[in-house]
């Protein structure tokens, strides 16, 4: 019984398309870094941008240090005038706060 040419479409299509699925992901050269923004859910999508230029337009550490003090200040003066002061301080490590116990049942 010879094949049709309509049973060996799909074979040929999945031949072709095997090689595709069988290349790593590549991850770009260059790859964003972006550090997290003191009290970022405090700030809106835009100013959260904002900082991000600023930060990519300090060229030295010490610039971005200042840039990032300065949004510090900022964001202190700002909770404190609302009545929330203290809200962004850093509460531990992720996953390391109260009740953590590295994993034991205590």
């Amino acid at each position: 019984m010879k094949p049709r040419a309509s049973h060996l479409l799909p074979l040929a299509l999945l031949a072709t398309a095997l090689p595709a699925f069988a290349q790593p992901a590549t991850t770009p050269a260059n790859p964003v870094q972006r550090e997290l923004i003191y009290c970022a859910d405090q700030i809106s999508h835009e100013e959260r941008e904002a900082h991000r230029a600023k930060m990519q337009a300090a060229r030295t550490p010490e610039a971005k240090e200042a840039v990032r003090t300065a949004h510090r200040r900022e964001m202190q003066e700002r909770a404190r005038a609302a009545g929330r002061e203290g809200e962004c301080e850093p509460r531990g490590q992720p996953g390391r706060g109260q009740g953590y116990r590295g994993g034991r049942e205590n």
